[in-house]
Formats: C-alpha cells, sequence, structure tokens
C-alpha cells in the first residue's frame, strides 16, 4: 500500500476538492490535518468535513495559544502595525508548516499536501524540512473556478462552491482580511460597523518582557488575551481599514493587532510595564500615568 499523503486542510473548497483529487489522481491515502489558529470554525465541524471528502483520518490541533505565544506575541516586537495587519494570513504559515511536517512523520507519509496557490506556503514548508515532497493540487490540476465548482458538485462535497465575486474572508486571531466585487459591502462588515459603541473605554494592558499577559487587571492566556482586546478593539473600528486593490474591494480588520502593536512599542523590553488606551470612535490615544490617575479619581 502507498504511504498516505497528509494534506494541510483548512475546510475551504481548494483543500476539499484536493481530498478526492489526491485519492483519484495519486492513488493515495489522504491524512488531513487542521490547525485552529483562530478561523472562527468548530474543530469537529471540519474534521467531519474532511471525512466526508474522502480523507481517512483527519487530525485536528487547536493551536490558537501556540500561534499567540510562539508566533504573534514575537512579531511585536519585530513588525511595524501596518505590516502586522497586512500579514494576516502569512503569520500563521510556519506554525501550519512545523505541525504538518510533524504528523507527516508520525503518518510515515510520502508528501505533505496544500490547497493554497501561493508558493510562499511551500517555502514555509521547506524551511521545516528541504527534503519533504510538497504537493500542490490546486497548482496541478487544469480545473478553473466554474469547473472546480462542478467537481465539487459532482462528488457531493460538502463545501460551499463560491464564484470569485463573492465576499471572500480569511481569518485568524489576528484579525481578517475581507475582500468582495460587488458594490454593496458584505452584510458581515455593516453589522459590524453599526454595532460600534459611543462611550469611550479605556484599555488597561500589563506587558511582561514585551508580552502582554493581562487586560484590565486580569490575567489571560495569550489566546484570550488577544481574543479580549480583539472584541474590545472591534467595538470601536480600530484597526479597520478598506482599500481597492485590482477591481475589488478589501477591508483590513485587525483591531488586537493594531491596539497590541501600540502598546507594545509603548511598553518596549520592560521587565514588567503598564499601558493604558483610551479607544473611541475608531481611534486610541495612549494615556499617560497622570492622565490615566486622573480618570480613576473622576470616575
Amino acid at each position: 500500500m502507498n504511504k498516505p499523503v497528509v494534506l494541510a486542510f483548512a475546510g475551504g473548497l481548494h483543500a476539499s476538492a484536493a481530498i478526492p483529487w489526491l485519492i483519484d489522481t495519486m492513488g493515495v491515502e489522504v491524512v488531513t490535518v487542521t490547525l485552529d489558529v483562530g478561523q472562527g470554525h468548530e474543530l469537529g465541524e471540519l474534521r467531519a468535513r474532511a471525512l466526508d471528502c474522502g480523507a481517512s483520518r483527519a487530525h485536528v490541533v487547536d493551536a490558537r495559544d501556540d500561534f499567540a505565544r510562539d508566533v504573534l506575541f514575537p512579531s511585536l516586537r519585530t513588525a511595524a502595525a501596518d505590516e502586522a495587519r497586512n500579514a494576516i494570513t502569512a503569520l500563521a504559515w510556519p506554525l501550519i508548516a512545523r505541525k504538518l511536517v510533524e504528523i507527516a512523520r508520525i503518518e510515515h507519509a510520502s508528501a505533505v499536501a496544500h490547497g493554497s496557490t501561493d508558493p510562499a506556503f511551500d517555502a514555509a514548508i521547506r524551511a521545516i524540512d528541504s527534503s519533504i515532497d510538497i504537493i500542490a493540487p490546486a497548482r496541478n490540476w487544469t480545473m478553473g473556478a466554474d469547473d472546480l465548482a462542478s467537481y465539487a458538485r459532482a462528488r457531493r462535497l460538502p463545501v460551499t462552491a463560491t464564484s470569485s465575486t463573492d465576499c471572500q474572508i480569511d481569518q485568524n486571531l489576528w484579525g481578517r482580511i475581507v475582500a468582495w466585487t460587488s458594490q454593496e459591502a458584505p452584510a458581515a462588515i455593516k453589522t459590524r460597523s453599526s454595532r460600534r459603541l459611543d462611550e469611550p473605554a479605556t484599555l488597561d494592558l500589563h506587558f511582561e518582557h514585551g508580552a502582554p499577559t493581562s487586560v484590565n487587571g486580569v490575567p489571560m492566556s495569550p489566546a484570550e488575551l488577544i481574543e479580549c482586546v480583539a472584541l474590545i478593539g472591534g467595538q470601536y473600528g480600530i484597526g479597520q481599514t478598506v482599500v481597492s486593490a485590482q477591481g475589488r474591494q478589501v477591508l483590513y480588520d485587525a483591531p488586537a493587532a493594531t491596539v497590541l502593536q501600540i502598546a507594545a512599542s509603548v511598553a518596549g523590553q520592560k521587565a514588567t510595564a503598564d499601558v493604558c488606551l483610551k479607544l473611541a470612535d475608531g481611534a486610541y490615544t495612549v494615556l499617560s500615568p497622570s492622565d490615566r490617575h486622573a480618570l480613576l479619581v473622576n470616575a
């Protein structure tokens, strides 16, 4: 029997179609690897989808804390705020590549595969293991968008085949990128914008050796902290930017990345530091200790 191929599986159309394509074209067993880095999907749902698409086994790993601690917090010390915003997707690639290679070794796989069309993901895998074979079905098959949709329907794959003009969302703990070509903004964006709060909020962040450890005096795990800051910052429209690119509208929505990058630049590399920000209507202000004290006295 051929050794299995381990496939990075995020649940989208390309990765879902890659499972039967690998089985039919290469005659291999497919084992999927799904990492939860804050995409907003239920792990059980993605495991079931992979198995329904034909995978023999489906590994799922909650890697949110690993992603936050090992990738996102170190990036606070090395990346500018706009770089952190634009690198939402690529920041997760090294961690996904590492877990993919680790499980490929456990499974004694002949190769690793992924549904991405971006060769930069290959580079992330090669950085972990330069000798491993990589298969990228989406770059090898000759199916266009309509053909791929027909392929998915013919095999009754449990995934929605959307057209290139529909809203496309790429999301993880650090934020999300939403792209669309229609004249009207997607409902999710309009709903988020309509929920902005009127009353300003203060956000107290405690840092230890450059990494945030608590919000408003409450210690949190790395993933919990980012999710908390994203929720609060998102309610005030922090870190939202819409740009036009190649006939599309693209929303960069990264409140946690924006807030924590600014706070980290203030905290520096001190053993401990406390940073307070005031959030209001899409803007933030770093408060001095005296300003913060005045707010507490007058509260």
